[in-house]
């Protein structure tokens, strides 16, 4: 599959093996806003980590991702990266030049955050996903961004409103003005299950669940995550024109994407992971 995801909302970019998008809403801020999410071509990493891959508690070489991430800070001229340990929590940082040293991404800190929200130049923050929502929460009037990690585990703790929250209680972001974008991730097609138990985690949130939950005769039912996240956030008083869904199913384009779904079948141990980056300038 050679694809391109080029349309209204998104401009796909290919260099080389390279391949990233931007979304088009956030384009119109690259004087003030770096942002890009990775696809898995580009790197130097090998096996089924091949070849951009961003995990760097896996059994990937560590060198080989850092060397990836030196591919991506060099396509976007970014600063210095930094990150914590992904938990799929709802805990959200604020990092700033005061506590950035603690976060460099190769000191490995064991500090569990899922939301990165950033109102300072020059600090770039990378999220790694391999099914999970990316989100890039962005408010172009008073200058802040979050870089947001949205499994189905942070969706039920709704990670993205309580950061828009944040934004809005902190930076006075207004929700009006507020750009929301969702990468590549598990879509409707492929995030299925059979058991009542762990569907009834997310009715106990929204019972409306004809809107976001197709069930089958065989009795495997499947979610609709970036739905709801959407709705969540336009009911929350954020426009809907300015929440913009990728639509790309990292399972069904598991050429072009990592996914941990799809490696799994395959019965791999391990798996790699895609990155989305973001920077104030």
């Amino acid at each position: 599959m050679n694809s391109n995801f080029t349309n209204d909302n998104i401009t796909h970019i290919k260099k080389g093996n390279l391949e990233y998008i931007t979304f088009n809403i956030l384009n119109k801020y690259k004087d003030k806003l770096i942002h890009g999410f990775f696809f898995k071509n580009g790197g130097v990493s090998k096996g089924i980590y091949s070849s951009l891959n961003f995990r760097i508690l896996g059994n990937d070489s560590k060198k080989n991702v850092f060397k990836n991430i030196d591919i991506v800070k060099k396509e976007l001229n970014l600063s210095k990266v930094y990150k914590a340990m992904q938990a799929h929590s709802d805990n959200i940082l604020i990092l700033d030049n005061n506590n950035k040293s603690k976060y460099e991404i190769e000191k490995l800190n064991n500090e569990e955050y899922d939301s990165y929200v950033i109102a300072e130049k020059d600090i770039s923050t990378i999220i790694t996903t391999a099914d999970c929502n990316p989100i890039i929460i962005y408010d172009p009037v008073n200058n802040v961004v979050a870089n947001v990690h949205s499994g189905w585990k942070g969706t039920i703790k709704q990670i993205y409103i309580k950061t828009v929250k944040l934004m809005n209680r902190k930076y006075g972001s207004k929700y009006n003005d507020i750009i929301v974008c969702i990468g590549p991730s598990i879509n409707k097609c492929c995030f299925c299950s059979s058991s009542l138990e762990f569907k009834k985690q997310f009715t106990d949130i929204w019972p409306n669940e004809n809107e976001y939950i197709t069930n089958k005769e065989n009795g495997e039912f499947y979610i609709d995550l970036p739905y709801v996240i959407k709705k969540d956030l336009i009911r929350l008083g954020l426009k809907k024109e300015n929440i913009i869904l990728s639509e790309i199913c990292t399972v069904c384009n598991n050429d072009v994407c990592f996914s941990y779904r799809f490696l799994k079948k395959q019965n791999e141990l391990d798996y790699a992971t895609m990155g989305t980056f973001v920077e104030l300038k």
